[in-house]
């Protein structure tokens, strides 16, 4: 049964957003570890810890790393100088949420616009209660919105109001679409960025991957999957389908079915192999389930059967 703190229904509630700070402390970010499935098995490590910020230009030293030279200096002064580096306090942690017209779907308990938004609030929600600084990505297939990372509960509650009011959009070119936000994504990830992607990775192509590569080798990109059971089990019968405002039937035969779920899994497969390239984790979320209990595995976090049993 789903907890309560989680959304149903098919309206992004900036309530439930915000009461979603409750189970913050059952989704540690910063002990979540990397996990990737391949044909090789199981590869599992500890994600990177926070990243660097520039600090300062000084004169070479006797045993300073000359990998940090700052050539454009030497050269000006003729002195050799070097670039000097401090930890961040903050780790900046990016939250990427699609919320396109194909997200606007749903046979059991939300719709996957709703599980994705959820799943970003309680992402926010626990990387401010680790102190992380926390901007977000929030885009449909017209807009996107774009909160550079900042401290404190005022930056996430402006973060939550975007998700529950970004208007629902029209289908677009999923593919030209998911290339932009993946581009968008490369321009202003910083390294050392912790960036989480929530979608349902429609239109995901080689082209993405591309763009996807240089961030996934200087950031710590994960990858949540969103889905809803009819996708991915498509019935046979006869079905009422509606977008709120107009309504449609659907006449699905066993042949067309074994086509569809055919198609399914070679698509996820595919999508799979990719995340397996850019060394990406990639967590399955079905909408009928509680995120929660999907979440912790996919993070190599320890599941257990009740709420107080986490850690």
């Amino acid at each position: 049964m789903p907890y309560q703190e989680f959304s149903t229904g098919t309206q992004i509630d900036p309530a439930r957003l915000a009461g979603l700070s409750a189970l913050a402390r059952l989704l540690p970010l910063h002990k979540q570890k990397k996990i990737l499935n391949d044909q090789a098995g199981v590869y599992s490590s500890a994600l990177r810890g926070r990243g660097i910020d520039f600090a300062e230009v000084r004169e070479y030293q006797a045993g300073d790393d000359i990998r940090a030279m700052d050539w454009r200096v030497t050269a000006r002064t003729s002195q050799a100088h070097i670039k000097v580096f401090r930890e961040e306090r903050e780790r900046p942690v990016l939250l990427v949420c699609d919320l396109r017209a194909s997200m606007n779907f749903g046979t059991r308990r939300a719709l996957k616009r709703v599980v994705a938004a959820d799943i970003a609030a309680l992402f926010g929600w626990s990387a401010i209660a680790n102190g992380d600084r926390v901007g977000s990505l929030i885009f449909n297939d017209d807009e996107e919105h774009d909160l550079r990372p900042h401290t404190g509960r005022k930056a996430l509650m402006t973060l939550l109001h975007q998700l529950s009011n970004m208007p629902l959009s029209a289908p677009a070119d999923s593919a030209g679409r998911m290339l932009q936000i993946c581009r968008h994504i490369a321009r202003v990830a910083r390294p050392g960025t912790a960036i989480y992607l929530i979608s349902d990775w429609h239109g995901f192509d080689e082209e993405c991957e591309r763009a996807l590569f240089p961030v996934s080798r200087h950031c710590d990109l994960t990858a949540v999957h969103i889905s809803d059971p009819f996708e991915s089990q498509l019935p046979t019968g006869d079905f009422a389908l509606t977008d709120g405002q107009r309504r449609s039937a659907l006449h699905i035969t066993p042949k067309a079915r074994e086509q569809h779920i055919a198609q399914w899994q070679n698509t996820l497969s595919e999508l799979q192999h990719r995340m397996n390239r850019l060394r990406i984790p990639l967590t399955l979320i079905s909408t009928h389930a509680d995120p929660l209990d999907q979440l912790r595995p996919g993070f190599g976090l320890t599941s257990s059967g009740h709420r107080g049993g986490r850690s």
